[in-house]
């Protein structure tokens, strides 16, 4: 099995250059948010591109995790999972557009160090707060706390989650929300809806099966949940369920969350209308189902203009071309019923609409940007290999190896950030699997390619960055047969590498600070599929974190040296 990486850059165009800081209000002529106008954000709008502009409110929203053990039955079986103040999925957070977000994260885990990542969230200047274990931090100790604090710059939907090893497939994760001006009218929000796969036993056991262990090969999956619910085969458990009100107009939000498959979501005879992709706003685009990665986001509008007299399913099939199984593969559904004044209950009766197994993203036709962005020329080429083979440091099982000569299976207590701080220079060994554009002018242009010639997705996703996708396509990167689109191409932070192709990705270096590129299978990335990008000048980085973040990150360094959990998986 193998890849190759292109890294490119060059000095992006002068316009690339503006420093990204909020409007002031009185620029701006006030537009109230509503059914009608939801292009609207006060003195702000959907016109407003997030990647340089957004309201500063002065409001600070703030929670308070407490990660700890629960037993819990999400499909009627019970299970010890990790959960956030007791509950699967952990509360929403939520916010708007523009707010500073603070979340106090304390660890009454017995036996594991956390952290938590806010998923898809830019971290302008915030490098601190990313949550990635190796990267930004050490994992926090049992009985300690640590607090991250952000700004939401972007808005739309997504999801927070432990970034330590395995632990939100057993349940550390929680949907979020940051409320802003959407691309299309709707009446009601509906909430996010978290699709995942599930497992019965823990993870952790899991990962320690032979074929998973040493060959890599995912654990079978028993269910699906929808919003931390689902029925099983011994009859225990429940449909979550949804209400819709005839003749309106509902904004859901959809979040794959799971450990592996590619869901196709639907609900029976509902047109839906697609107005965002991870946190991007897009020119809205109507269709009957919704191919749906792990990692990814969609926000889409649903009209409850069918008969109220029945209920509907509300389905997310798994994608089993891509050689992923799930025990209940034809029945992961939620219910869908109607207001009204003689309610119906039981299963629905409704009619489905053919879904075909593909492994496969949203053509990308349909994914374009609200807001089009240009992609600047490159001129630095750099070729790495990424192979799935045996290795030697870890009993010759197989690991991924992406970029470098060793899998990604860096050390906890000494994460990149501090490591390039305390030597003002990038000095890493290969378990990080470092990928330096520290020498590079800010807002240069990188540019990767992938490639995969195995029957495999991969779904990319890129910490502190939206990636633009210039190209994909079946059967290895040719580049002289290949057009890049640089003129205004698909953005997001989670894309999926197709099986047998390749990918071509595009970024900017306007975020100091280390940054993880990975597989959101988090079987490969915890089998080493990932990459540490490292973004800009040490000083800068040392810029980003201060004095108090860099001395809240080596206390929480000393008190995970001090656990003695280092060698724990």
């Amino acid at each position: 099995m193998g890849f190759s990486f292109i890294i490119t850059a060059l000095l992006a165009w002068t316009t690339s250059l503006i420093v990204a800081a909020p409007l002031e209000h009185s620029k701006r002529q006030s537009c109230a948010n509503g059914p009608t106008t939801r292009n609207c954000w006060g003195d702000f709008s959907i016109d407003d591109d997030v990647t340089f502009t957004w309201p500063d409110t002065g409001v600070t929203r703030s929670y308070s995790f407490d990660i700890g053990l629960a037993t819990l039955a999400p499909d009627g079986v019970e299970k010890v999972m990790m959960a956030v103040n007791g509950q699967y999925p952990g509360p929403t957070i939520e916010a708007n557009w523009g707010d500073n977000i603070q979340v106090e994260v304390c660890n009454s885990l017995p036996e594991n160090g956390t952290s938590i990542h806010f998923h898809g969230v830019r971290h302008l200047n915030t490098n601190h707060a990313d949550g990635a274990v190796s990267q930004t931090e050490c994992p926090i100790a049992p009985g300690d706390c640590h607090t991250y604090h952000f700004k939401a710059t972007q808005h739309g939907s997504s999801w927070y989650h432990s970034h330590y090893s395995l632990q939100y497939g057993d349940g550390l994760l929680g949907p979020m929300v940051i409320h802003g001006p959407t691309t299309a009218n709707w009446d009601i929000d509906l909430g996010p809806l978290l699709i995942t796969d599930y497992y019965h036993e823990s993870v952790f056991d899991l990962a320690e099966q032979p074929l998973t262990r040493i060959i890599g090969i995912p654990p079978i999956a028993v269910n699906g949940l929808m919003n931390g619910k689902n029925e099983y085969l011994t009859g225990g458990g429940s449909r979550a369920e949804f209400t819709f009100t005839p003749g309106k107009k509902h904004l859901l939000r959809l979040v794959n969350t799971g450990s592996e498959m590619i869901f196709r979501f639907a609900v029976d005879q509902h047109h839906m209308t697609v107005v965002a992709m991870d946190f991007i706003p897009i020119q809205p685009y109507e269709t009957k189902s919704l191919l749906i990665a792990v990692g990814q986001r969609y926000d889409v509008i649903i009209e409850a203009n069918q008969s109220p007299n029945i209920s509907y399913w509300a389905l997310g099939v798994p994608m089993t071309t891509c050689f992923a199984v799930n025990l209940m593969s034809t029945d992961i559904r939620a219910i869908v019923r109607y207001d009204s004044d003689t309610p119906v209950t039981g299963d629905p009766s409704s009619t489905s609409w053919l879904m075909l197994d593909t492994c496969a993203d949203e053509d990308l036709s349909n994914l374009v940007p609200y807001i089009p962005h240009s992609v600047g020329p490159s001129s630095l080429t750099q070729n790495f290999d990424a192979v799935l083979l045996p290795s030697s440091g870890d009993s010759y099982a197989v690991r991924w190896r992406v970029g470098g000569s060793e899998p990604y299976r860096p050390p906890k207590d000494n994460p990149v950030v501090k490591q390039v701080i305390d030597t003002a220079a990038v000095n890493l060994t290969a378990v990080f699997n470092p990928l330096d554009l520290t020498s590079l002018a800010p807002s240069s242009w990188v540019y990767l390619i992938v490639e995969s010639l195995v029957p495999l997705p991969h779904p990319l996703h890129l910490h502190g960055h939206d990636m633009y996708i210039l190209a994909r396509g079946t059967g290895p990167y040719v580049e002289l047969l290949t057009n890049l689109e640089l003129e205004s191409p698909p953005r997001r932070d989670t894309f999926n590498l197709p099986q047998n192709g390749y990918v071509v990705l595009a970024f900017q270096t306007d975020n100091p600070g280390s940054w993880l590129l990975h597989c959101h299978i988090q079987w490969h990335l915890h089998e080493g599929f990932a990459l540490s990008l490292i973004e800009g000048t040490p000083n800068a980085i040392q810029g980003v974190y201060g004095s108090g973040e860099d001395a809240e990150m080596r206390r929480v360094c000393q008190n995970w040296g001090l656990s003695g959990l280092e060698g724990r998986h």
